[in-house]
């Protein structure tokens, strides 16, 4: 396993995503949530807040995802609809 030192010389990533490092914590709900260090965690009223700091090509960005709390439909739900959309559309217009 590589250094985080050797990641960063390797990759010019502070805190590269390290599936392996991750903790992963049940829900109280069913489902199981994964928790890196270098990230910080909160939670507000209908959303969860992920931030945490990237250096990449010698800039540093500041990475911010929001989740609702409660969803309506998966990732991947939503993705196949957009595709199937895609699609529909490309079927009608050829």
């Amino acid at each position: 396993m590589r250094t985080e030192y050797e990641e960063y010389r390797d990759t010019g990533m502070l805190g590269g995503y390290r599936p392996e490092r991750a903790v992963l914590r049940d829900d109280g709900n069913g489902s199981v949530a994964t928790s890196f260090r270098d990230t910080a965690y909160w939670l507000k009223d209908d959303h969860a807040v992920s931030e945490r700091q990237m250096l990449i090509g010698g800039k540093v960005f500041q990475v911010t995802s929001v989740f609702p709390t409660e969803v309506s439909a998966t990732p991947t739900d939503k993705l196949l609809s957009l595709i199937d959309a895609d699609l529909a559309k490309e079927a009608h217009s050829a």
